[in-house]
């Protein structure tokens, strides 16, 4: 459950600002001071020259590299992925009283082991002859984030139950269904019990979905912490097997929970920062698929209508 996507990291600005590249003016000015000694201004005057001329070419050629590119993309969506966590912890922190309740219940000892296994499974992929992607390594670490989200949803989802009162909501229906059968349509209340009528049938409607989303919810926080077990097993098995990517597909591809849990969640209302903002980043993007889809089908009509 994410916001709408942040921009494209800057790769110049990535290079510009990198390890490398600061040590390589460090180095390259150090170098120019040691050069002015024997030769004196102009030493010190070549040298940075060389410094600049260095720094030119490689902010023309290391930020289109392939390799560097791929690792500030990695960066980016590893910060990303982390801003995700901090901000879903900070609610889970809030409604619960701080981190020293949190830190002893189940769920957070299951979360933290999904951490922990893919931590050990980003160095396996750093391993030259690993067969496992770095992508499929970051696919468990998000994993851990979407159990979070999972978390914080089945959190508030019991929170809005329980303030929609099932026992109150089912008297009230009944008594407005009671009160509507009693009057004829052309009775001058009929119009306001009816609308009283429709107004609770529609809130009790929601408070039902809510549960059995609240049911579904609980069902995933039972199965990702297997499914990432089994992931981890798979790799730490065999990870330089040539067959390891094919045996993992369909495994990984269970883990794709986010974008169901948003759309899910997004005419719901939760009292969630987090989930306001990912359901309406959802609802965003279903729209611009929407509108890519009929752009599509209009085409193909065209497109017969001329043939």
């Amino acid at each position: 459950m994410n916001a709408p996507a942040p921009k494209p990291p800057s790769y110049l600005k990535a290079w510009l600002t990198s390890q490398t590249n600061l040590m390589t003016l460090l180095g390259g000015g150090f170098a120019s001071v040691i050069a002015s000694f024997p030769a004196g201004a102009a030493g010190l005057i070549g040298g940075l020259v060389l410094v600049g001329a260095a720094q030119v070419l490689a902010a023309l050629v290391v930020p289109d590299m392939p390799s560097f590119r791929s690792k500030v993309d990695r960066r980016a969506r590893r910060g990303a992925i982390d801003q995700r966590r901090s901000q879903l912890q900070r609610e889970i922190f809030q409604i619960h009283g701080g981190f020293e309740r949190v830190a002893g219940m189940g769920m957070w000892l299951k979360y933290r082991a999904i951490v922990e296994r893919a931590e050990v499974l980003y160095r396996i992929a750093g391993e030259a002859q690993s067969q496992l992607s770095y992508d499929d390594a970051e696919r468990v670490d998000k994993a851990s984030v979407d159990y979070l989200a999972l978390w914080l949803a089945k959190v508030t989802i019991e929170q809005r139950i329980r303030s929609g009162e099932e026992a109150t909501l089912d008297r009230r229906l009944r008594e407005a269904e009671r009160a509507l059968a009693e009057v004829e349509q052309d009775d001058p209340r009929y119009r306001h019990l009816k609308m009283a009528r429709d107004d609770y049938a529609a809130v009790k409607l929601r408070h039902d979905k809510l549960i059995a989303r609240r049911m579904s919810i609980e069902a995933a926080l039972v199965s990702l912490p297997d499914q990432v077990e089994e992931i981890y097993q798979m790799v730490v098995a065999s990870p330089y097997s040539s067959t390891l990517g094919s045996k993992l597909g369909e495994s990984l591809a269970r883990l794709q929970l986010e974008e169901d849990i948003e759309l899910e969640l997004s005419q719901n209302d939760l009292d969630s920062e987090y989930l306001s903002a990912g359901s309406a980043g959802s609802r965003e993007r279903a729209a611009q698929r929407a509108q890519q889809n009929a752009r599509r089908q209009d085409a193909r009509d065209r497109s017969a209508t001329g043939s």
